[in-house]
Formats: C-alpha cells, sequence, structure tokens
C-alpha cells in the first residue's frame, strides 16, 4: 500500500505541549505517512488548531485536513477565531473520551487516539540515583517532609500580574491553604516559567515552598523553561503532583507523573478520568485537602501507582497509538477535501454578508440591536442586551436600537424577542449582516411554545452570518432537537458591572444567621418555585435566612418574598446577603446567576442547565432537594474559598467577542 505524502504541522515554538504533541504525534506516524511539504501533500495533519489558521489559505485547497483537538471542545467553542478552523478541518483527532464525547453532543464526529507521552524520558528513578540526590542537594528541597509539585505556569500570557483561570493557580492555592488550615506538614515544589503570581501568593500565606529556577520579576519564559529530563527528576523527586486546571485538553502532566510514578490527583478535566483512578479526581479544593491528608497520613494512594503506569503503557505511547493512526489513514480517502467558500458577492438571499466598504475601515462599526427593550425589572434577556448595548457603546460601537438603515454594518438579533415582521420586510431588498443569539431552546425552559424555537431556527437559517449560543448546554440541546445553527460559537452573558459588583457587600459572619437569597422574573415552575417551599418547609431557620426576590409560582409563608425590584435595587439587596440558590431547570445561562456571583455571592445550584459552566468552583450543585442541607453545610464551612473563586465573564470580554464575530462578517 502507498504511503499518503502528509503535511505534518501545527507547534508553536515554544517547547511546550503542542510541540511535545508534534514531536510523539511525528513518531507515532513513522512508516505510516510519507512526510512532504504542503505542496506536495495529498492531506495536512495539524496537532494544533490555531497553527493551522496560520497556513496560506491557497495551500489548503484540495487537500484533506486532519486536526487535533489539543483542548476541552467547548472552551475553543467559546473562542471565535475558532471557527476559521471549523470550516477547514475534514477530520477531527480527539485525545480524551471527554472531549470526544463533547464533540459528539454538538453534532461533530471524530477519532479518538490517546495523547502521548514518551516514556524513554519519562521514567521512574532508583531513589538513590545520584544525579536525583544532587538535584535534590542543589535547589534546597527537604526530605523529611511531604512535596507537592506543580510545574505549569500560572500567568495569563506575560501578564504576570494576572492568574491564567483554565490553569487553576487559584483553585491550587486555596487546596494548599486548606492544607496549611489542618496543620500538616508539606511543602511545595514549583518549576517552569510564569509562577509569579503563585509563588507571591504562597510567601504571603506563609506557605513553605522551594521554586526551581531563577527568580525574576520579569517574564522569565526563556530563563526557567526546563528541559523535560529535568521534569523527570521533579517527578521522582515530590511525592504527589495536583493538576488544578479548570479546563484542560490533557494535561500532559498526568501521564507523565503516572510514567514517572509519581502520585497524582486532578480535577476532572481532559483525560483525567481516562488515566487516573476515580478516587483521584476531585471536585473541589476541600475535597483535594482530604486525598492529600490521608495519603500524608497512611499512604492512601501508593496502590495508584502501578494501574497509572500500566494505563500510560498499554494506551498512551507512539507504540500503543500506533494502530489508531494505522486506522486513521487507512479510512482517509473518507476525508472530505477542503473548498474555500465563493466570495461574498457571489453568494445570494437576504442573509448574505455583505462587506464593509473600504472607505468605512477606519470608521467606528454602526451596530443595529434587535430586541424589544424593557424598563427593569424584566426578564434576564432584556438585562443582557441592556448591557450588551452599554459594553458596545464603551468601546466606540456607534450603537443603534431596532433601526433599519443601509448604513448600519450588522445587525444583532435577539432569538424572536424582536419585530420579525418588519425585519423581514427590510431584508427582502436589502444585503445584511447578522449575528443572531439563540437562547433556549424555549420548549426545554417553558414547556411549551415549540412554535417559537421553529420560528427561532428558520430566522437562523435565512439571516444569520455567525450564531451566538449562549452556553454549550444550549448547543447540545438544540441538536438534540434537530436544529443545525450557521456557524456557532458560545459566548456566555455577562451583567452591567456598574450596577452588579461586590464593592460594600456585608462581609460573610458564621456568628449570624446565614442569608440565603434566591431571584427570579418568571413565574414559570420550572424557575425554582416548587423547591424554594421544600425548603421553607425543610430549612434549619436557626441557622439560616431565606429570601426570594421577584416572581414565584408558589406562595410563601417564612421565605421573606419581595415583589421584583429596579437592577440597582437587587444589585443591594443581593451584597447583603451570603449564598445565592438556584434551583431552576433547563435554563440555558442564567442572568439572575450571574448577576449573584458579580456581587459576591457562591451558589447553590441545579445541577442542569449552563449552571455548571457558570458557576465552576465558585459554588456546589444539588440534584435532589434533600441534598440542599448538607451542600449548604459545605458552603458555609469552606465560605471564604468558594468566594474567593468565583468567576464571571466581564461585559468588556463579552462584548469584544461579540464585535470580534461582527468584524469577521463584514470584512
Amino acid at each position: 500500500m502507498t504511503k499518503p505524502k502528509i503535511f505534518l504541522t501545527g507547534g508553536d515554538g515554544i517547547g511546550w505541549a503542542v510541540d511535545e504533541d508534534l514531536r510523539l504525534t511525528a513518531q507515532a506516524l513513522d512508516g505510516i505517512v510519507e512526510p512532504t511539504g504542503l505542496d506536495e501533500c495529498k492531506a495536512i495533519h495539524c496537532v494544533w488548531w490555531e497553527g493551522l489558521t496560520m497556513l496560506p489559505r491557497a495551500g489548503l485547497t484540495g487537500k484533506r485536513i486532519i486536526c487535533h483537538v489539543p483542548g476541552e471542545p467547548f472552551r475553543y467553542l467559546a473562542v471565535p477565531a475558532h471557527r476559521a478552523a471549523m470550516a477547514l478541518v475534514g477530520g477531527w483527532v480527539t485525545r480524551s473520551t471527554q472531549a470526544q464525547a463533547q464533540f459528539k453532543g454538538v453534532g461533530i464526529e471524530s477519532t479518538m487516539i490517546p495523547y502521548l507521552v514518551d516514556t524513554d524520558i519519562f521514567k521512574p528513578l532508583p531513589s538513590d540515583d545520584p544525579e536525583v540526590q544532587a538535584f535534590r542537594a542543589q535547589r534546597g528541597i527537604p526530605e523529611d517532609t511531604y512535596l507537592i509539585g506543580t510545574f505549569q505556569r500560572d500567568s495569563e500570557g506575560s501578564d504576570l500580574s494576572r492568574p491564567k483561570l483554565v490553569k487553576g493557580p487559584d483553585v491550587l492555592l486555596e487546596i494548599l491553604l486548606g492544607l496549611h488550615r489542618r496543620g500538616l506538614d508539606f511543602h511545595a515544589v514549583l518549576a517552569g516559567p510564569r509562577r509569579h503570581w503563585l509563588r507571591a501568593r504562597l510567601s504571603q500565606h506563609g506557605i513553605p515552598f522551594t521554586f526551581v529556577g531563577k527568580p525574576t520579576e520579569t517574564d522569565d519564559l526563556e530563563v526557567n523553561s526546563l528541559p523535560r529530563s529535568t521534569l523527570n527528576i521533579l517527578y521522582n523527586i515530590v511525592d504527589l503532583y495536583i493538576v488544578a486546571s479548570r479546563s484542560e485538553g490533557g494535561p500532559h502532566a498526568i501521564l507523565e507523573a503516572a510514567a514517572s510514578r509519581c502520585k497524582v490527583i486532578s480535577t476532572p478535566v481532559g483525560m483525567a478520568r481516562d488515566v487516573l483512578d476515580p478516587s483521584t479526581v476531585f471536585g473541589t479544593p476541600a475535597e483535594a485537602a482530604t486525598i492529600i491528608e490521608q495519603d500524608i497520613l497512611k499512604d492512601s494512594l501508593s496502590f495508584t501507582l502501578d494501574r497509572n503506569e500500566k494505563r500510560v503503557q498499554t494506551s498512551h505511547t507512539s507504540e500503543a497509538t500506533r494502530p489508531l493512526f494505522e486506522d486513521l489513514y487507512r479510512k482517509l480517502d473518507s476525508v472530505g477535501t477542503f473548498a474555500p467558500e465563493p466570495p461574498a458577492s457571489q453568494s445570494s438571499g437576504a442573509g448574505a454578508i455583505a462587506a464593509r466598504s473600504s472607505t468605512s475601515e477606519t470608521k467606528p462599526l454602526t451596530v443595529g440591536l434587535w430586541h424589544s427593550f424593557f424598563k427593569p425589572p424584566y426578564g434576564g434577556g432584556n438585562q443582557f442586551m441592556m448591557a450588551l448595548r452599554k459594553g458596545m457603546a464603551r468601546r466606540g460601537v456607534d450603537v443603534r436600537e431596532n433601526e433599519l438603515q443601509t448604513g448600519i454594518d450588522a445587525y444583532v438579533l435577539n432569538s424572536i424577542h424582536f419585530d420579525v415582521d418588519r425585519f423581514l420586510d427590510f431584508s427582502r431588498e436589502h444585503r445584511i449582516n447578522v449575528i443572531h443569539r439563540i437562547d433556549g431552546p424555549i420548549f426545554l425552559i417553558r414547556g411549551f411554545d415549540r412554535e417559537k424555537d421553529e420560528l427561532c431556527y428558520q430566522l437562523n437559517e435565512q439571516f444569520a452570518s455567525a450564531t451566538v449560543l449562549q452556553s454549550a448546554w444550549t448547543y447540545q440541546r438544540i441538536v438534540d432537537m434537530g436544529y443545525r445553527p450557521v456557524r456557532p460559537v458560545i459566548i456566555h452573558n455577562a451583567v452591567d458591572s456598574d450596577i452588579f459588583h461586590s464593592r460594600g457587600r456585608v462581609p460573610f459572619d458564621r456568628k449570624r444567621k446565614t442569608r440565603i437569597i434566591a431571584t427570579s422574573w418568571s413565574g414559570n415552575p420550572r424557575k425554582g418555585g416548587p423547591t424554594y417551599k421544600w425548603m421553607e418547609d425543610h430549612l434549619d431557620w436557626d441557622r439560616y435566612e431565606l429570601t426570594f426576590v421577584g416572581n414565584a409560582s408558589e406562595t410563601f409563608e417564612r421565605i421573606n418574598h419581595i415583589p421584583p425590584v429596579p437592577s440597582e435595587e437587587l444589585a443591594s439587596l443581593l451584597r447583603q446577603h451570603d449564598i445565592y440558590i438556584t434551583a431552576s431547570r433547563n435554563d440555558p445561562c442564567s442572568n439572575a446567576l450571574i448577576e449573584a456571583m458579580a456581587c459576591g455571592l457562591p451558589a447553590l445550584y441545579y445541577n442542569d442547565g449552563g449552571h455548571p459552566e457558570l458557576v465552576g468552583c465558585g459554588g456546589l450543585p444539588f440534584i435532589d432537594d434533600e441534598e440542599i442541607p448538607a451542600r449548604l453545610e459545605r458552603l458555609v464551612d469552606d465560605y471564604e474559598s468558594f468566594q474567593r473563586l468565583i468567576t464571571v465573564s466581564t461585559l468588556d470580554d463579552v462584548a469584544g467577542k461579540y464585535l470580534a464575530l461582527i468584524e469577521e462578517v463584514v470584512r
């Protein structure tokens, strides 16, 4: 059989994960394909989607394009620029069952080939190995305490003042603080560049650590990047490695630690559940601290070493994955070839993309927001559209409300909540650029109005140049219902930080009753009314207070029920409370939940809809009402930790993503 000629590409030249993936993929493909240049190849095999978009478009035409998904698909589907890769790729390679399931959930098929690790580099070393002993002595790493390793960067790019939240350095800090509060004897070992954020905070809290590198105040990417052989020594020195990330494709550290017979625990990201024993995958910093405490006292994780190492050898080496790559290339002809879309000027119909004139490129964008605006109090969609209007205006955009003019660069349509007939009339005679923001599915939120979903997706197919989906959950449910939104991207909602913020909030105090609050504009029972009624009957009223603001499906006797109030008054009420609870079902991206978290309230949420995506590490889920008392107790016990881990999208970031889409479609 003739070996297919392929162009293998996609590294970033930094020497980190994607470069290692490129090197190990080349090893696995050795003998299966014939490497060649871009011009001569039959197929392009790229290990990183962003690297693919950097290739000249002319060189891609007629090629079969295969691309790895090196991160969590749902995170990339929230990056507007990722849509360029989606338009190019004919065959996706996912690296974990999590990634494959996420792609499948939105109707994208993929081939699963696990991540690889070089077991010639990452391997166990004898404890008396002279090189290991000399390394420990030179760096002053103690021998008489429990060593916890972390070798991945903290900062958001070269901005050393901001933590890279996706990597979870703040989560790791909360774990170490928890161990410190328990009085356990441990020592952190940090290595690699851009560790400034964590080093500063460990010093601030008096947590002992060793930094394997040269401390600098400036970016140390070139100074403190370590060879993989040195990382292997570190894995052999430390007792435990912690992965505290919020989102990952791998991470490679799981495989490197397992191959080196280093104990490892992880958040449920990437391939963690594929490789690690379930008992070593944690959800909260407190859970991680308990796992570590048991290992310090009882060596309870020793049983995982053989299992993890065997999993690496059987599934995550070049030799183990070679049959999977062979099968991938046996089916190469089933991968479609790339053909560029025709220029916009050749398109027809009302939804065609109208290019922005060259004379207007230096002028501010003019954006038409189409939504039936109401003065608050009103529903979450209305709240968001008001915030988006403000966020765009702050970025210098000329924002028009429900206007139809030929000079408007693009329109943002809010689902079906606008004057559809008027817009249809205008579109029959004008070419327009449309960003369609979709909520719902409406049928799942309300339990009725299926015909409104039908209208929404008819409008989407007819007009959309791009589609904004409010959450990954929304995307999946839309696909489940048989709809395929046009060129989708996931963008969560945001709130007006001039109104919803944590400044001046009432401090949490365990000496008084814990104040719980729920809010809802809609009185639909699916917004959680029955659960709040259950709480009225079962809450320990000596320990808690419960306030409900808005419209409810139930009548309350002990709950303090306040009718709907304007946004400023609502924000003030939120800042007077401690914990936010939402029991809403099928809620795609709850603005009420985001408002509460922006005011500094950890959340107790029904584990459904977009809630888990929004809350992350800043709260706890429940499924049955009976779970609520225990979850509340956990929130109170570790209140400050949950509160510090709250993250919300800023209005500026969200407006920026919308504008990136608009700039793309008007080019």
